[in-house]
């Protein structure tokens, strides 16, 4: 009887056993890049810094009235250049959903979509400019690219499936829409300027808009179902990028004949003041005929 309430007491006053509580059936870790992503970022970022660094020389060796293309294209590679160091070193990107039946987040990069904002009117700047096309369909083509690459965005974070995919539709919708204009009036309009710019033309948007129709098939792969991991996101949308802008725009510039460039007013480049400008200029010093 002594024996049986000793033992009691000191199972009333024994500690409880602690141990690590089971990870809920519902919550799963996140889905990250590994160093095999890391370094494909890096790679990139010294690719088109490197690209970068020739379209700026190539642009400073232009002469100021051919220069347009080349800085273009500079700025192209340089923001691009910005956006993968940014991913590189760890920020520009969050947790989103995606659909197919995942539950775990997974690492969405959103710098890409900055990127693209601003680097994908700067691409068809370049195009349209080879194409002559006038300036209200310019300025019509961007909003279109914008309205493309923000609904993309808004699809890669949207938590739902009906939404992420709504919002993927209405950018591909965007994106014919480009596509059509490219193939359309760009093409007629670039062989009104002469038979070798149309040609060249042909080449160059058939070449970007094949590139471009890997994009969404990439999204539909990675950030829309999850059928490829982060690293083989990271790879494809990467040999997307360095095909679509320095590999391109080393082929426009090199290609781009002397009819091909659209020339910058001289009173734009010449420096102000002088008459080219519409300035008054220096004064003569030379003595006047009348003053003799």
């Amino acid at each position: 009887m002594n024996s049986f309430y000793y033992d009691s007491v000191l199972d009333a006053f024994k500690k409880p056993e602690v141990g690590i509580p089971p990870i809920p059936p519902h919550l799963e870790h996140p889905i990250v890049s590994t160093q095999w992503g890391h370094t494909y970022l890096w790679v990139v970022f010294f690719i088109m810094a490197g690209f970068s660094l020739l379209f700026f020389i190539s642009s400073q060796r232009a002469s100021y009235r051919y220069r347009l293309m080349h800085t273009t294209t500079f700025f192209i590679t340089a923001i691009a250049a910005l956006s993968y160091f940014a991913m590189a070193t760890g920020v520009g990107k969050t947790l989103s959903t995606i659909g197919g039946g995942h539950h775990a987040p997974r690492e969405f990069y959103f710098a890409r979509y900055i990127d693209w904002a601003l680097t994908t009117p700067l691409l068809l700047f370049d195009l349209t400019l080879l194409a002559g096309l006038p300036v209200a369909e310019i300025i019509v083509l961007v909003l279109a690219d914008e309205v493309m690459i923000v609904t993309g965005v808004i699809a890669g974070v949207h938590p739902t499936k009906t939404g992420k995919w709504g919002f993927f539709t209405f950018s591909c919708i965007a994106f014919a829409w480009v596509l059509l204009q490219l193939v359309t009036s760009g093409r007629s309009t670039a062989f009104l300027r002469s038979p070798k710019v149309g040609g060249l033309y042909n080449q160059v948007s058939l070449a970007l808009v094949v590139v471009w129709t890997a994009y969404p098939v990439a999204f539909a792969l990675c950030e829309g179902t999850g059928k490829l991991n982060p690293d083989a996101e990271i790879l494809f949308f990467a040999i997307l990028d360095v095909i679509a802008k320095p590999l391109w725009g080393a082929w426009l510039l090199l290609a781009t004949p002397d009819e091909g460039h659209v020339l910058v007013p001289e009173s734009l480049c010449a420096p102000a003041g002088s008459p080219a400008s519409g300035g008054y200029g220096a004064i003569s010093q030379e003595p006047r005929a009348e003053d003799a």
